[in-house]
């Protein structure tokens, strides 16, 4: 998957973040962001994920590719990762994926941090391993976990089959 520069710009710019802020949430350094944008470079697709989380946007969101960017269709990254974006278009506040998480270490998706107020998980099949700053959280089939996005967060599957979830996160309502 080929990322859109310009989209990430235009992403982190409406969340009115910097380039330092962003590339520090997504511990990536502020020069690679910069080149990312500008089209100059391609990010590794654990740095596209950490991109996107940190601006909490599904992956697709950032992609190159229009048609990989279709709301209604689950998207793969490489096999080991696959999101939905189920949240109606009329949601000014709300966002909810459905995520799946192929087993093993090498899925393991490195901590990022955003802005938002709350994020919500429930496991619907398998188990999921949060890292919420330094507490290690596994949250099984009918299992939830609220947690503050702003302290840097990763996941990983533990488990022997494939993990599904939905992510819910919550930004606070604009006022004015």
């Amino acid at each position: 998957m080929k990322v859109d520069g310009s989209r990430i710009r235009e992403l982190r710019q409406k969340s009115g973040r910097t380039l330092q802020v962003l590339s520090e949430d997504a511990a990536i350094s502020p020069s690679f962001l910069s080149q990312v944008e500008r089209g100059l470079s391609e990010p590794s697709l654990d740095s596209a994920f950490r991109i996107a989380g940190s601006l909490n946007v599904p992956v697709k969101a950032i992609a190159l590719d229009e048609d990989e960017r279709d709301r209604d269709q689950p998207v793969s990254y490489g096999g080991m990762y696959r999101d939905r974006f189920v949240t109606p278009d009329t949601a000014e506040t709300l966002q909810v994926l459905e995520s799946v998480l192929e087993p093993g270490p090498q899925v393991r998706m490195h901590a990022y941090a955003h802005p938002e107020n709350e994020e919500f998980i429930f496991v619907i099949d398998g188990v999921l391993e949060i890292t919420v700053g330094e507490q290690v959280h596994r949250i099984r089939a009918g299992d939830s976990l609220l947690i503050d996005p702003r302290i840097r967060h990763s996941y990983a599957n533990p488990g022997s089959t494939p993990v599904r979830w939905l992510w819910v996160s919550a930004k606070s309502p604009r006022v004015g």
